[in-house]
C-alpha cells in the first residue's frame, strides 16, 4: 500500500429483530443468531484485515453491536466512532467526506443497505445492471487511491468471513 492510500471495508450490520419488533425501528438490536455470527465475523475479519485503524458506525444500535463485536474481533485494540453520515438516511458526499479527511489509513465503516452498496457504486464509479445487495454481516473491500479513484477489491458473503 503506498503511504497515500486507503483501504475502506463496508460491512453490513449484523441479523436483527425484524422490521416492526419495536415500535422505534432505530432501536432494533441484534439478534440471538446475528450476535453469534457477528462474533465470529468480527474474527473473520480481524484475520482477513487485521491491521485495521478505526471503525466507523451508524449510531443505530444495530450497527453498534455490530461494531463492538469486530472491535473485539481486533482484541478491543482499535477505536470505534459513531457518525451519522452512516446511518440509513446519511448522505453519500458526508461518507466520502469521512473516509477522505480520516487520517486512518484502514477504515473499517459499519452501515446500513442499500447505502452501503450505493457508496460502494459510487467510490468505484462503478454501476450495476440490476439491484445488488450485501446480506447481512457482508462487506466490501475498496482501495482508495490518493487522486480521489477507488476500485473494488473484494466483496465477501457473511459464510466466508464466519469460515475465516
Amino acid at each position: 500500500m503506498q503511504p497515500t492510500e486507503k483501504f475502506v471495508v463496508l460491512l453490513r450490520h449484523g441479523i436483527a429483530e425484524p422490521h416492526g419488533a419495536r415500535a422505534d425501528d432505530d432501536a432494533r438490536v441484534l439478534t440471538g443468531t446475528g450476535n453469534r455470527r457477528m462474533k465470529q465475523i468480527g474474527r473473520g475479519l480481524a484475520r482477513l484485515f487485521p491491521k485495521a485503524d478505526v471503525i466507523y458506525t451508524s449510531p443505530l444500535i444495530r450497527c453498534v453491536e455490530t461494531a463492538e463485536w469486530v472491535e473485539k474481533g481486533y482484541k478491543s485494540s482499535i477505536v470505534v466512532k459513531t457518525y451519522d453520515a452512516l446511518s440509513p438516511d446519511g448522505d453519500l458526499a458526508e461518507v466520502r467526506t469521512l473516509i477522505n479527511t480520516s487520517e486512518a489509513r484502514r477504515i473499517i465503516c459499519v452501515g446500513h443497505e442499500s447505502n452501503l452498496s450505493t457508496a460502494m457504486l459510487a467510490l468505484t464509479k462503478m454501476s450495476s445492471d440490476g439491484p445488488i445487495e450485501l446480506k447481512k454481516g457482508g462487506c466490501y473491500g475498496l482501495r482508495m487511491f490518493d487522486d480521489g479513484s477507488a476500485c473494488l477489491e473484494w466483496m465477501l458473503p457473511p459464510r466466508v468471513l464466519r469460515r475465516r
